[in-house]
């Protein structure tokens, strides 16, 4: 649709890097949050980066400890809730920028964070605006949408390696089906959980606990799960998923996955990461490499491998990662569920890749991810470097230490999201765990104090 000069993949020039987490459903905190800056430390020189919110501290230290310069930042407008794609293609100001850098280099490749209608739309101005061949680093808009879809992709998974490859999964397309399903799953003995599927995470998540479902009727059941959802800023789109909530997880592993041209090959897994997630939804707060046994996490690639051949085949391309859970089955057991796709950069893939980036595009020997949110902790990114010290990693000399993803501003506390690189595991694990310590002294000495 955006042809002739508009292409899917990675053209030969530099690349536009946009961190934008936006037009994720329920997801209304990006426009306030810093983590579009993970995007940035992709950036290779004379490469441009768009973000919300400039932090100049942060610019900074890449350019000091991960010698990244050379790199240009362009800043949303200011109180513009628009998504940044589109706020680049009407605005005169970055438009113009985003111009001379295509026609400096001959082209232009578009690597957003998630690729949508309006990083398509963005070529495709920039593409008539210079003459030059625009490249989009991403699956289509269509495609974006249906994979990026809970629904979909169970069907779709269940298709390629059959029924029991996800947990009992529905679509209900409205509220008095939705509470009928719920009602069902629980008197067959099960937790249930409903999900807004084109949600990120744990965003959209409700989980029923069976005492709250028992104990009411059809009618109460379904005023309280529309209100429930509502309160996530769910806005009354169906269909909704109701399914079976997995008990007797042991593990939440994803599947890193690069797509490429079905010319270049068959999608590659690049990792196979351990999630760490926290409290009832299972929120993500951080990922290492995987320990499961080898046989296992061959399992886990081969399926990954066989259901992105399918995403690859209909047309897709670039990054994108599979989450599953490991359950012990009635026999004892280890059973594979998969739940979801992120059709999209994610918390893991990109410290992955710039890991590999700072090893000279060799695997990093350890790897481990925090990404917390600390309400009542505000912090400006200089203190926390400042208070990181002599753990910071520095790319001239540093073959270990701590990689600062993000700035940590956020209007609801401190977001932390760190990278801890080192040569072992435990060695690892002992730097980030030293490092939160530091970070988040003053909110130990306040919780010890509230508590005498």
């Amino acid at each position: 649709d955006f042809e002739p000069r508009v292409k899917q993949g990675i053209g030969d020039g530099p690349s536009l890097l946009i961190g934008d987490q936006s037009e994720i459903a329920l997801l209304a905190s990006a426009q306030v949050s810093r983590l579009d800056y993970r995007m940035a430390l992709l950036a290779k020189p004379d490469e441009t980066v768009i973000v919300r919110h400039q932090v100049s501290d942060f610019e900074d230290y890449r350019a000091n400890n991960l010698g990244q310069e050379n790199v240009t930042y362009l800043y949303g407008l200011p109180d513009d809730a628009r998504p940044i794609t589109q706020q680049a293609r009407t605005s005169g100001r970055m438009l113009k920028r985003l111009t001379k850098a295509a026609l400096r280099s001959g082209g232009l490749t578009l690597k957003p964070y998630l690729t949508t209608g309006h990083s398509w739309r963005l070529a495709h101005t920039l593409s008539e605006e210079t003459g030059c061949d625009i490249h989009v680093s991403g699956p289509s808009p269509r495609l974006a949408q249906r994979v990026n879809d809970k629904l979909w992709f169970g069907q779709v998974a269940c298709r390629i390696l059959g029924n029991h490859s996800t947990p009992p999964t529905r679509a209900a397309y409205g509220p008095a089906a939705a509470a009928g399903l719920v009602k069902r799953i629980s008197k067959a003995g099960n937790l249930g959980v409903i999900k807004v599927p084109d949600s990120a995470g744990s965003s959209g998540y409700l989980r029923l606990v069976r005492g709250t479902v028992r104990g009411k009727s059809l009618v109460d059941l379904r005023k309280f799960l529309v209100h429930r959802l509502h309160a996530f800023g769910w806005k009354d789109k169906y269909p909704i998923l109701v399914g079976v909530w997995d008990e007797n997880v042991t593990c939440s592993p994803s599947a890193q996955i690069w797509v490429p041209h079905a010319q270049d090959g068959p999608p590659i897994v690049e990792g196979i990461f351990e999630q760490r997630v926290q409290d009832s939804m299972a929120a993500f707060v951080g990922a290492a490499r995987s320990t499961l046994p080898q046989a296992l996490q061959g399992r886990l690639s081969a399926e990954a491998t066989r259901i992105a051949s399918v995403f690859q085949r209909v047309g897709y391309f670039g990054r994108c990662s599979l989450d599953a859970v490991i359950f012990r089955a009635a026999d004892g057991a280890d059973e594979i569920h998969w739940i979801e796709c992120n059709g999209r950069w994610g918390g893991v893939s990109i410290p992955m890749t710039v890991a590999g980036a700072l090893y000279a595009n060799q695997p990093a020997p350890a790897i481990s991810i925090v990404q917390e949110l600390h309400p009542g902790s505000r912090m400006q990114t200089k203190e926390v470097l400042r208070r990181l010290g002599d753990l910071l990693f520095c790319a001239s000399h540093d073959r270990e230490g701590i990689v600062v993803m993000s700035p940590p501003e956020h209007d609801n506390g401190a977001h932390i999201n760190l990278l801890s690189l080192s040569q072992t595991q435990n060695a690892c694990e002992e730097t980030l765990n030293e490092a939160m310590r530091r970070i988040l002294v003053d909110v130990a000495r306040k919780k010890k104090s509230l508590r005498r």
